[in-house]
């Protein structure tokens, strides 16, 4: 679903675009617009047609077939064929690109994104020497309501909460990450300094973590039905595990007394592999909304080592001067 300040945004976009081509925004072009984004996606022109008839009957087929085409071609809609035998539209703007899991019996759509996925098809395209303009991934199957004769689920969730809701759920399993790297290292050392130390970092990551769990109960209790919805963002959960190693792993890695100095340095190197992880998420992204979302945990993931590396340079008695991070 869209904001009224989205909805806003891209009917100043749309008529923009009609006086680059000299049309006008009428309103019942204006009225097509709004209700194909209230829709939530995945819409027929006969679907998108028999809604605005609702609100105005005199607006006709043909209009609103020439203003979906119109807004695909100035890039705020995006056609799918979902292979029921009907064209359908999408709402672009500051979407991630995604992908279609559909069910071929009761025709309910999944959308995903996976910037594994994106980076696979961009090593694929690269191979061939191919520049890439534009491309789709549809799966077509059968859900489990129809494997199991049940009544297909019409529930519509907001895809910008759903989002959020993924969003977050990196964000605290990153913290969680965190929280048990600087627990298990902390415990490695036997100087009170060291530990003093690795508490105070150790103190922030729990603080940062309530924080995110608080936003994410938020969340939840103003719209609960978000748990029922499928995954939208799938992340690589294990390429995180192996940034942050657990505590089994953390002893193959150091000593059972490692020194302040080597505990500092080991920190800087998870939180230099956290930043470049995230920021590599974040340029695989080509929308707005998620080269933010990524951006944010990079920078998190740079404040973190940034005062680590003051922890560390205090300790060797060197000037704070932050380096910079590759």
């Amino acid at each position: 679903m869209n904001s009224e300040k989205e909805i806003a945004d891209q009917l100043a976009l749309f008529s923009a675009y009609l006086k680059q081509n000299g049309l006008k925004m009428t309103r019942q072009r204006a009225l097509v617009v709004e209700s194909f984004l209230q829709s939530g996606g995945h819409v027929s022109t006969e679907e998108l047609y028999n809604s605005v008839r609702k609100r105005d009957s005199r607006v006709g087929f043909t209009t609103v077939f020439r203003t979906l085409k119109a807004l695909t071609l100035c890039g705020l809609a995006r056609e799918a064929d979902l292979l029921d035998g009907r064209a359908r539209f999408e709402p672009l703007y500051n979407r991630p690109h995604h992908h279609h899991i559909v069910c071929a019996q009761c025709n309910r759509t999944i959308e995903f994104l996976s910037p594994e996925l994106e980076r696979l098809q961009e090593q694929v395209v690269s191979r061939y020497g191919f520049k890439s303009r534009s491309h789709q991934l549809q799966i077509f199957g059968t859900c489990q309501d129809c494997q199991n004769q049940r009544p297909s689920s019409s529930e519509v969730f907001d895809n910008d909460l759903i989002f959020a809701r993924d969003a977050l759920r990196i964000a605290m399993e990153t913290e969680k990450s965190g929280v048990n790297f600087y627990l298990h290292l902390g415990e490695s050392l036997t100087r009170a300094s060291g530990k003093s130390t690795f508490s105070k970092i150790l103190e922030e990551e729990k603080k940062h973590l309530r924080e995110l769990e608080k936003e994410w109960e938020q969340l939840i209790s103003k719209h609960p039905n978000l748990t029922n919805a499928p995954v939208f963002l799938h992340f690589d959960y294990d390429a995180l595990k192996r940034i942050f190693p657990a505590r089994e792993d953390l002893k193959t890695r150091i000593e059972n007394d490692i020194d302040e100095e080597s505990a500092l340095r080991l920190a800087m190197e998870m939180e230099k592999e956290s930043y470049n992880f995230f920021k590599a998420y974040a340029e695989s992204f080509n929308d707005t909304k998620g080269k933010a979302i990524f951006r944010k945990f990079a920078e998190e993931e740079l404040e973190h080592y940034r005062s680590i590396e003051q922890e560390h340079q205090k300790l060797m008695g060197s000037p704070t001067q932050s380096r910079e991070v590759d």
